[in-house]
């Protein structure tokens, strides 16, 4: 830390009214009591950031939850994409057997099988 200093025409006022002994005690005073004070507020407004930073700690439990979160949310679309893939195969199945009964060439396969 600066040392704090007062301005010289103050010191000489000091100087004039104490006299020089008594003016350097007072600017001494003066300076250890700002050095103090000023070492003081540096100390609280410490402790006060210490409050408000995260700790590594509680960055790995946030991490922690993000990453369960992620987990669920991927179970739960893997389920869904599953369900939708059935579906398709369904859907594809469906269509398969739709066009192949349109086709004439099959109607009259089944036509001659039906007969027998």
């Amino acid at each position: 830390m600066g040392t704090t200093t007062i301005p010289i025409e103050l010191y000489k006022i000091l100087e004039d009214k104490l006299g020089k002994e008594q003016a350097t005690e007072v600017v001494n005073l003066y300076e250890q009591t700002a050095d103090a004070l000023h070492t003081s507020v540096k100390i609280s407004v410490k402790e006060e950031l210490k409050e408000e930073l995260a700790t590594k700690s509680d960055l790995k439990a946030e991490i922690a939850l993000v990453c369960q979160e992620m987990q669920t949310i991927k179970a739960e679309l893997e389920g869904k994409i599953a369900k939708l893939d059935q579906k398709l195969n369904f859907l594809l199945v469906l269509m398969i057997i739709a066009l192949t009964l349109m086709n004439p060439v099959v109607a009259e396969i089944i036509k001659g099988l039906l007969k027998l």
